[in-house]
């Protein structure tokens, strides 16, 4: 049965948050880019990380399980960058059952003054896939400005068609701060507090419903928040946050197939980043 597996591969893609404990390429908004005294003509920045679940836009893509999770990114002139994000996932029954995550993406990021602007899109792909492709593509844009060296507010745009491969499309907007603590009460070691707020709107799809054979499956637009502490040693961050979404356990397992996968959690994550241009 087709059930709901696209959309639930869909809701469960996509990067960064958007922000600080959040995972995928898009919701990371990619890795910051490495400062060096003087920039490189190109560097390589690459990461690692580690966390008690896979969630991006609210939504668990492992089963509420650990999950482990690398990149690497090319960075050029200053303006252009090109990278690979991985991550194991888990979907619920019925999906395509892919063995991971791989997100492949590239485009355009500078600085002017305050302000940081990032334009690029990303191709969604997942390997090892039965009975079916879920892979799909997403525009992204995702501005920054920093109100004072401590503080910075940021917003995430993006849109993508054919999610899932079923046929509709999804517009994510969502926005952020985040305050590092002027003070550093333990030798380099960094204090920071950060949230986002966002929304997720979905259109129908081509997928038939199992209730009426009339009908297609059109999931439920919902909102997504997240809170959190972190503090950063050297190339070592440690995340904690709480996540949430206005989904209920019914409009959940509609959307995802699992009544499980959109309610309230903690998410830990400890992660490792660096750049060529930082290794000495």
């Amino acid at each position: 049965m087709i059930k709901n597996a696209g959309i639930a591969l869909a809701l469960g893609a996509s990067f960064a948050l958007a922000g600080a404990g959040q995972a995928s390429a898009a919701d990371l908004s990619a890795p910051e880019t490495m400062v060096a005294e003087v920039t490189p003509l190109w560097d390589v920045a690459f990461g690692v990380a580690f966390m008690n679940d896979y969630r991006t836009r609210g939504i668990s893509n492992s089963d509420k399980e650990f999950a482990i999770q690398g990149y690497a990114e090319l960075q050029a002139l200053d303006w252009f960058y090109a990278g690979i994000w991985a991550s194991n996932v888990q979907f619920a029954d019925g999906s395509t059952d892919p063995a991971a995550e791989v997100d492949l993406y590239g485009g355009v990021r500078h600085t002017f003054g305050a302000l940081t602007l990032d334009a690029g899109a990303l191709f969604y792909w997942y390997p090892g896939e039965t009975g079916g492709e879920t892979n799909y593509w997403e525009l992204a844009f995702k501005p920054s400005y920093a109100i004072t060296d401590d503080l910075v507010v940021s917003g995430t745009f993006l849109y993508g068609w054919d999610i899932g491969n079923s046929g509709g499309d999804g517009f994510y907007l969502v926005g952020g701060a985040k305050y590092t603590l002027p003070y550093q009460p333990i030798t380099d070691v960094s204090f920071y507090v950060s949230g986002e707020f966002g929304k997720q709107w979905l259109g129908e799809t081509n997928i038939i419903t199992s209730v009426n054979p009339r009908e297609y499956f059109n999931p439920k637009d919902y909102l997504t928040w997240n809170a959190g502490v972190g503090a950063t040693y050297k190339a070592m961050t440690l995340d904690v946050r709480y996540i949430d979404t206005d989904l209920s356990k019914n409009e959940c397992g509609f959307n995802t197939g699992n009544r499980g996968y959109c309610g309230s959690t903690a998410l830990v994550k400890l992660s490792f980043d660096t750049a060529l241009s930082k290794l000495k």
